[in-house]
Formats: structure tokens, sequence, C-alpha cells
């Protein structure tokens, strides 16, 4: 038997944030159960999607060396329901005794042996050394924010489902390319999504940074972030789409960020089906005319200020324009256009390209 007690809070804090980790495909077992392991006072709780591993530590003076595998959800729906100061936890025989405000006992996957489960440790058998590099939570959130709103979410091209993280931080599906000014590493990664949405869980400024060929691995003092490389990032075309988030427009305006959605969100109540989601702008030199395609919905936002004006008209999809002006973080919003192929947006070192439908060009 072993056994340790834990203050209720520090438990409940843990489990919330470890159980992100675990991935509850009910096709791959192990993505459905944490592993509880204390070693020389140190409290670790680990959970996997089969690809990415989540450690959330913290110490427990005192206690002795404890291990076992329990069923995450049951688990952390018991820890969030406690109003106990403290828990103990203690093993008996393929059991889990949990004490707090009453006495519950959980039984523990066997392996097909009936054994007690042996939890995969990947930072232990990478065993990953060298020089840490150091980035930053707000730079991760900020990714979080803006990026993540342009990847692709289906599969016709794998690896723009990914991050790109090279001398700046690019996602696109195609209509839509975001590029984050920030370097974070000295050789460009692919990363996978689930990887960097990992990372939302860390709460310390500065996160280090160990990597091979292969794997990365993401810590602080309280958390790790153990994932593999996406594969494939000599096809992610970063030359090209460099070239779009490079390319400098003639013609600006700012707008106020609150009366644009707002606006949008009345006019998409007029766009039909079968107008592919299509909305026309028509820029002039005070304010941008919105229409949508049979025109039965007209509205006018004033510039806040403007560059070089110009009469130009574009289609865009109003849902993407929607997404991608929510996924950018200041009041005014900056519009970029000109050419016949895109509109920009531009916030400071981020940089969003949106795609225009074609047959809206002369």
């Amino acid at each position: 038997m072993s056994k340790f007690i834990i203050k209720t809070v520090i438990l409940q804090e843990m489990v919330s944030r470890a159980i992100k980790g675990a991935g509850q495909n009910k096709l791959i077992p192990i993505t459905s159960l944490m592993a509880i392991e204390v070693k020389e006072e140190h409290l670790t709780l680990r959970t996997t999607d089969a690809s990415n591993t989540l450690y959330i530590m913290h110490d427990v003076p005192g206690a002795e060396d404890f291990y076992c595998v329990v069923q995450a959800e049951q688990f952390s729906k018991l820890v969030a329901k406690m109003t106990s100061e403290n828990i103990i936890l203690e093993i008996s025989g393929m059991s889990l005794a949990v004490t707090g405000n009453g006495n519950y006992k959980i039984e523990l996957p066997p392996d097909e042996n009936g054994n007690m489960i042996q939890y995969p440790d990947p930072v232990a058998e990478a065993a990953l050394d060298g020089q840490a590099t150091e980035i930053s939570l707000a730079t991760i959130k900020t990714i979080l924010n803006t990026n993540k709103a342009a990847l692709a979410v289906t599969m016709e091209d794998p690896v723009y489902t990914g991050y790109y993280v090279g001398d700046r931080v690019v996602s696109t599906d195609s209509y839509k390319v975001c590029g984050l000014d920030v370097k974070l590493f000295d050789e460009p990664v692919l990363m996978f999504p689930e990887t960097m949405d990992l990372l939302n869980v860390m709460t310390e400024e500065k996160i280090s940074v160990l990597q091979n060929d292969e794997v990365i691995e993401f810590f602080t003092k309280d958390c790790i972030v153990f994932g593999y490389k996406m594969e494939g990032i000599e096809d992610f075309a970063i030359n090209e789409i460099g070239a779009l988030l490079d390319e400098e427009f003639k013609c600006s305006c700012k707008v106020g960020k609150p009366d644009l959605l707002a606006l949008l969100d009345r006019i998409s109540l007029f766009v039909g089906v079968y107008d592919d989601h299509a909305i026309t702008l028509l820029f002039t030199d005070t304010g941008i005319n919105v229409s949508s395609k049979q025109s039965d919905g007209v509205e006018i936002i004033p510039y806040v200020s403007s560059k070089n004006p110009a009469f130009y008209t574009c289609q865009v999809a109003v849902d993407v324009l929607i997404q991608q002006i929510k996924a950018n973080s200041a009041d005014v919003i900056e519009l970029q256009y000109g050419n016949d192929r895109s509109i920009k947006i531009v916030d400071g070192n981020v940089t969003q390209v949106i795609a225009l439908y074609q047959e809206a060009t002369e």
C-alpha cells in the first residue's frame, strides 16, 4: 500500500489542467487514462492524445513514492466535486481509495496481464539535452488568438493543418493567410495544432524548449508538453505565402472593429444559400459600402482614417472576413486593398491576408 495527502485546491488545479491533455479517443485506450506518480516528493500527472503528452507537476513534501493509472474523466470529475480541505489518495491492490468529503474506491484498469498499466513517459525516453531556447507564453497566446483562425481544417493538404514556425509563424488554408512576425526557433519547424493548443495550459511566462529532428519539448517548473514535429515541412509553400504577406498595397483605411463586426452581422442575414457566402465591398474616398450579392442589404461604414483612398470593388466571403476580424486584437481594423487577388488586415506584427472571389474582378 502507498498513499499521500494533498490540499484539495492544489489537486483540483492540477487535474483541471492535466485533463486537457487526454485525447479521449475510444479507439486508443491510453488517451482516456491519467497517470498519477509521486517520486522523490514530486507529484506528476500525465495524460496523452497518443501524439502529445502533457505533464503537470507539483511538490508534495513528505509524500512517499506512489504510482497508479486511473480513468481520467472519472477521476477529474470526482476531484472537481470535492470541498474538503485535503484529499488522501491510497492504493490498495488494483483500486484507488480517494478520501475527501467521503470515501470513494476507483477500480484501476489492468494491462493485458492483469497488472498496473505502465504509462508511457516519452520525456524520460527521449532524454533531450543541449541548450534550451526560450519563448514567451504571450507569443503562444497571440498565435492561438490569430494564427489558429487561418489553419486548414481538412486534410487535402495535411501540412496546412499545422503551424509553420520559421522566421515568422505562418498558417493558411489557401483562402486566408496569417503571419506573426516573431522568430521562435533557429530552424523552421512544422507544429501540430494539438501541440500548440496544449501550450495554453502553461502558466509561466517564460517557456523553455528542447528539440531534435523528430520531437519537441516545452517545459516550465510545473508543466511539460512533449510532442512530435509534423512531417512534410518542405511541402509548405512558405516562399509563395511569404510573398503574399509581404506584398505592399498603396491604399489603406481604418475602421472601428465593433462597428464593422456589427455591420457584417447584419449583412450576413441577407447572404443567400446560393451566394457562396459572398458580399461586395466598395471602397470609396470616405468609407466602405458593404452589400449582399443581390444588393438587398446595403450599409456604409465611414473610415476612421485613410491613406490614398481609391474607388475599388471586391467580393469576399462574409464568414471568413468576420472570423479574421474577430481574430484580430485591435479596436481599429486597418484594411489594405487595391489588387485583384486579396485584401490585407495589418495589426502591428500580425498580418492577415484574405483571398477575393475572382469573379468580382474585372
